[in-house]
């Protein structure tokens, strides 16, 4: 029997959001991710303004696509090696890639889920299997203020 959680969304946010720039190239993305070890961040333009989302979801899908199969672009292999903290030069694929040549812009999903600080975490948790995505962004007064990841809610839950 699921017992409701009190908690809201503003509780167990992570406050510190690393933002990436829709300008940046594939490349950059990849590497502030694993240096950073995030698997998403929200897409801001030159202006600071929120424009989309983007994830490891959105480049393993920018790879499979027919014209950035594996074949014409090896590195698709490293973002599973990349959640190990092994870099694209470790493992022999720094040069020539598709990566350096596309833009966030260019895979980023435009369409921002996020939810009021006060929001319960259990909508949070409804939004997120629903939508089958792992973060909602939280708003304050209609700001960015944070992120509730499933990590975050895993923390949560095991206090």
């Amino acid at each position: 029997m699921h017992t409701p959680d009190k908690a809201t969304v503003a509780a167990v946010m992570s406050s510190d959001l690393l933002k990436v720039s829709e300008h940046w190239s594939l490349h950059s993305l990849i590497e502030f991710f694993n240096i950073h070890r995030i698997s998403g961040a929200p897409v801001i333009d030159s202006h600071g303004n929120l424009k989309g989302v983007v994830s490891l979801t959105d480049i393993l899908r920018f790879d499979s696509s027919a014209q950035h199969s594996i074949e014409e672009n090896p590195l698709t292999q490293y973002y599973y090696s990349g959640l190990e903290g092994m870099t694209p030069e470790q493992l022999g694929l720094a040069g020539g890639d598709q990566h350096g040549q596309h833009l966030v812009c260019e895979i980023m999903t435009p369409h921002i889920i996020a939810l009021d600080q006060h929001a319960s975490l259990d909508e949070a948790i409804d939004i997120m299997c629903s939508n089958r995505i792992h973060r909602v962004f939280v708003t304050r007064d209609g700001e960015l203020a944070g992120v509730v990841s499933t990590l975050d809610i895993l923390n949560h839950l095991r206090r």
